[in-house]
């Protein structure tokens, strides 16, 4: 049994928003105590009355969560400044949440020690794990490899960045009632649980690929025989950009893992003086990548694309839940057509309980087996069962 129970609510009064959640929930689960949860809320409430409040209700509670860049469920569709806490009941599934504290300081060996801690006391084979990593002052790939390197190569990891609704300030992530800026909270899933995903972005490559030969921490300086920015201006003129600044979001570059899967990474801005990019995060040299453009339609059909192949790949006949992590970035471009999105979760699921939030980088593997990255600019589709 995997029962789901999903409180939302826009009330701007944290007290009065939680104790809505909670109302909602109760209602589904009754008498049921939760084993698990997931929390993702606006950036400016009350978070410490917010994790009291879950903890008087549900003190056994292995709760994750962060803070968004918007967030969406099944109740209220799509919403800013809003509270998301999504509950799992189950006497077949096994869930232990965990921490990593001071991701950026010292990330391989405190993911290490916290995910060891966690599967010590789980007692079962862990099969996936969602987590909220913090977003500013950290390698972002060095969180997720460590997470890969003591989980498995291809351990199926899902998630988001945490988000500030694109102050770039600074982000909170969630851990049971423990509030922390500079942590991996996590939660793994053992027993007989059945998943699927997909992975799309709506970002067309254009363009002839490049080979980076030059890079450094989150800058690309050459891209084959030539500067990185030269590269961009190839197919996109010299005029691109004003005061330093490519259109954040417009442009990313694709990087491929093979001819045909790619991962997307920004690119904020560049260096005249340099010739170089700044991107979201690190890109390796030696890899391929390729500039992308899109349209408003694209990125809808993305949308429709990711929950189409969840749905398809699904190894069961009945998801019991479908999770959305979709990026800060996409809401941008998308601005008023941004509910459309949600629309493509609700059109496809229409009975199936629906959670998730807007992202600073989308967190999955491009393909089932291989080894989950860091996406920007994706819309990445979740579904969870047990038959």
């Amino acid at each position: 049994m995997l029962k789901v129970s999903i409180g939302h609510s826009e009330e701007l009064d944290s007290g009065d928003a939680i104790d809505e959640v909670l109302r909602q929930c109760h209602e589904t689960l009754r008498e049921l105590q939760p084993n698990a949860g997931l929390l993702f809320t606006g950036i400016d409430h009350n978070f410490e009355l917010i994790l009291n409040k879950i903890y008087e209700a549900y003190p056994e509670l292995e709760l994750i969560g962060c803070t968004t860049d918007g967030e969406l469920s099944s109740l209220n569709g799509f919403a800013e400044d809003s509270i998301v806490l999504t509950l799992f009941y189950s006497d077949e599934l096994r869930f232990k949440a965990g921490v990593a504290d001071r991701v950026s300081e010292d990330p391989l060996t405190n993911i290490k020690n916290a995910i060891e801690t966690a599967q010590s006391s789980l007692e079962h084979e862990p099969v996936l794990c969602i987590t909220t990593p913090s977003t500013f002052n950290i390698n972002f790939d060095v969180v997720i490899d460590g997470l890969q390197q003591v989980l498995g190569d291809t351990f199926p990891i899902f998630g988001g960045l945490a988000g500030d609704q694109w102050r770039f300030q600074g982000t909170y992530q969630f851990y049971r009632n423990n509030l922390f800026t500079d942590a991996a909270p996590f939660l793994i899933i053992a027993g007989p649980l059945l998943f699927s995903f997909g992975v799309e972005s709506g970002w067309i490559p254009i363009g002839k690929k490049g080979i980076v030969t030059q890079a450094g921490e989150r800058v690309i300086y050459k891209i084959g025989d030539q500067s990185a920015l030269d590269y961009y201006k190839y197919y996109l003129g010299d005029d691109i950009g004003t005061e330093n600044m490519l259109p954040v979001g417009d442009y990313p570059l694709a990087v491929f893992e093979d001819n045909e899967s790619f991962y997307l990474r920004a690119v904020p801005s560049f260096d005249k003086v340099k010739g170089s990019l700044t991107v979201g995060t690190n890109i390796p040299e030696g890899v391929s990548v390729q500039i992308t453009h899109t349209t408003r339609d694209k990125i809808i059909e993305a949308a429709k694309m990711s929950v189409n192949s969840a749905k398809t790949n699904y190894p069961g006949s009945n998801p019991l839940i479908a999770i959305c992590f979709t990026c800060a970035a996409r809401k941008q471009v998308l601005g008023t057509r941004i509910v459309e999105e949600y629309e493509v979760l609700k059109n496809n699921f229409p009975d199936l309980p629906v959670t998730g939030f807007y992202t600073y980088g989308e967190i999955g593997p491009l393909k089932r087996s291989k080894p989950s990255r860091l996406h920007q600019e994706t819309f990445l589709s979740l579904l969870l069962g047990l038959e």
